[in-house]
C-alpha cells in the first residue's frame, strides 16, 4: 500500500505542531522517520491513522492506498486501520489489555473485521504466534505473563494478524534492552518483507533505524529537515539535527546496528529472549 503525505499541518490550540511535511512511501518499502523527543513524530503517525487529537486542525493531504485519510468518516477509518493497516506501538504494556489472554488480544482484529468461526480464528493466531516465535502456551497466557519482548511479539502478532499492506512502528523498541531491541527490529522486519508490506519506522534512535529502514526522513520541531537513504545519512549527515541524532546513536551499545541498513527480502538471524 503507497502512503503520500503532503504538505501536512496540525495546529493544537493556536500552535503549530507539524509543518508542511511532505512523505511518500511505495509498496513494499521500508522508510524511517527519526527525531528528537517533541519533534512531533508521533503527532504525523496520528495524522496518518486518522486519530488526531479533537482539538487538532489538520491540513494538507495524506493518502493510503488512494484513501483520503483527513475528512474520512470515523467508518472508513475503522475499517482502513483494521484491515489494511497495523500498528506497532512504543510500550507493549501499556497497549495490551491486561484482561485479554494473548489469543483473545491477537485474534481481536478478525474478529472484528472478518467473518470466521472461533476455530478459524484461533488456527490463525496460532500460526501468527509461531509466526513471531512464540511458544504455544503463550495463546493462554495474560500479558504480565511475559516479558517484556514477549510482549512486544503479541504487539506484532496483533498488528500483523489481519495481513495488513502498510505498518506503522511507533518507537516499538524503546521500553526493551539493546539486545532484545535487535531481536525485535530483525522480526519486524522479515514479518514485513515477508509479507511484501511497506513500513514506517518511527523512532529517536538512527542505531535501531539503521536495522529497519532503506530510506528516512528527518524530523525537528515539526519539520522534515532532511532525507535520503538511510546508510548516507549516516555517513554524510547535512543538518546540525541529523548530525547530533547520528552522534548519538554512536554513543549507544547498538553498535552493531549503526551502518547495517537491512535491504527488503534480506533474512536475519533470529533468537528468543
Amino acid at each position: 500500500m503507497g502512503v503520500d503525505v503532503r504538505g501536512l499541518c496540525v495546529t493544537i490550540g493556536g500552535s503549530r505542531i507539524i509543518s508542511d511535511v511532505d512523505l511518500r512511501i511505495v509498496d513494499g518499502e521500508r522508510v524511517g522517520l527519526i527525531g528528537s523527543s517533541g519533534s512531533g513524530k508521533s503527532m504525523i503517525s496520528k495524522a496518518m491513522l486518522g486519530l488526531l487529537p479533537v482539538n487538532a486542525e489538520p491540513t494538507g493531504s495524506v493518502s493510503m492506498g488512494g484513501v483520503e485519510v483527513l475528512g474520512a468518516s470515523e467508518r472508513a477509518l475503522a475499517d482502513l486501520r483494521g484491515r489494511y493497516v497495523g500498528t506497532v506501538f512504543q510500550n507493549p504494556a501499556a497497549a495490551l489489555n491486561p484482561v485479554m489472554t494473548v489469543g483473545q488480544q491477537v485474534a481481536l482484529p478478525l474478529r472484528l473485521h472478518y467473518d470466521l468461526t472461533r476455530a478459524e480464528r484461533a488456527e490463525r493466531v496460532r500460526a501468527m504466534l509461531g509466526k513471531v516465535g512464540l511458544p504455544g502456551e503463550a495463546y493462554g497466557k495474560y500479558p504480565h505473563e511475559l516479558s517484556g519482548g514477549q510482549q512486544q511479539r503479541v504487539g506484532i502478532a496483533t498488528a500483523l494478524i489481519t495481513s495488513p499492506r502498510f505498518i506503522i512502528a511507533d518507537e516499538p523498541t524503546t521500553a526493551l534492552d539493546s539486545i532484545t531491541q535487535r531481536q525485535i527490529v530483525d522480526l519486524l522486519t522479515s514479518l514485513v518483507d515477508d509479507a511484501g508490506a511497506a513500513m514506517l519506522f518511527i523512532t529517536h534512535d538512527f542505531s535501531v533505524l539503521a536495522r529497519a529502514t532503506t530510506r528516512c526522513y528527518v524530523l525537528d520541531a515539526g519539520r522534515i529537515v532532511e532525507s535520503g537513504n538511510t546508510v548516507d545519512l549516516l555517513a554524510a549527515p547535512a543538518t546540525a539535527e541529523t548530525r547530533r541524532l547520528v552522534g548519538a546513536a554512536r554513543s549507544l551499545t547498538l553498535h552493531a546496528g549503526v551502518g547495517e541498513a537491512k535491504e527488503p527480502g534480506e533474512s536475519k538471524e533470529r533468537s528468543d529472549e
